[in-house]
């Protein structure tokens, strides 16, 4: 296995024109499922500048199976994907998150807040590497499963991350980010009932990343610093 380190310094963070914003929860290979818009006028909105986070570092610990444009499109992914986790944009897009109730609050959340979920993510003390704080830590291998639906998956007791290259093949970096963001946060010890529970952390901050991805990887300066 070779151990890798992707590592990108956070430049200035992304700008949405608009005080609205709204959450789409969903998979990579599921239709999208709408969530309820709010605006910063709403009594319930959390502004970003009052919630600390700390800084987050991606790397690539040990990755198997991936070579060649394989290897290039997941350093992208790597890359965009630090920069989407230590933004304000993910920062506000989490910490105002509304389920498909309406409810200000994730499923399956284990009885914390989006604050509190927020400040365990930028913590990035994964389950099984408590002492690795400030980094998301990826140990991946790419396996190749053409009759599978399944996009990736992990289990609680390895640090390894499976990522089907049906899927992979196909995506563009925005996507590989979001799907590794969902699956590290089952590294972090959230999870789903099922496929369906779009309103969890693992899916809906997996499709956060995705949408702030693709709004980066659009942007001339982000593109100049990857190439």
């Amino acid at each position: 296995m070779k151990k890798l380190l992707f590592s990108l310094t956070l430049f200035s963070s992304l700008t949405l024109s608009s005080a609205e914003y709204r959450t789409e929860a969903a998979h990579n290979h599921h239709d999208p499922h709408t969530m309820e818009t709010f605006t910063q006028e709403s009594s319930e909105y959390i502004h970003p500048d009052t919630v600390q986070g700390d800084y987050l570092t991606v790397r690539g610990m040990e990755i198997t199976g991936f070579s060649g444009e394989s290897l290039d499109k997941l350093q992208d992914a790597f890359a965009v994907l630090e920069v989407v986790m230590n933004s304000e944009e993910f920062k506000e897009r989490v910490l105002n998150f509304k389920n498909s109730k309406g409810e200000r609050a994730f499923a399956s959340n284990k009885g914390l807040s989006n604050e509190e979920i927020y400040a365990l993510l930028m913590e990035g003390r994964e389950d099984l590497q408590p002492e690795t704080q400030g980094e998301m830590n990826f140990f991946l291998k790419l396996y190749n499963r053409p009759w599978s639906s399944v996009v990736g998956y992990t289990t609680p007791d390895t640090n390894l991350i499976n990522i089907n290259w049906k899927f992979f093949k196909g995506f563009g970096a925005h996507q590989v980010a979001g799907n590794l963001a969902h699956e590290w946060t089952h590294k972090m010890g959230y999870g789903h009932r099922s496929a369906k529970e779009h309103d969890s952390v693992p899916y809906a901050v997996g499709n956060i990343v995705r949408e702030l991805a693709q709004q980066q990887l659009k942007t001339r300066k982000f593109n100049n610093l990857v190439h």
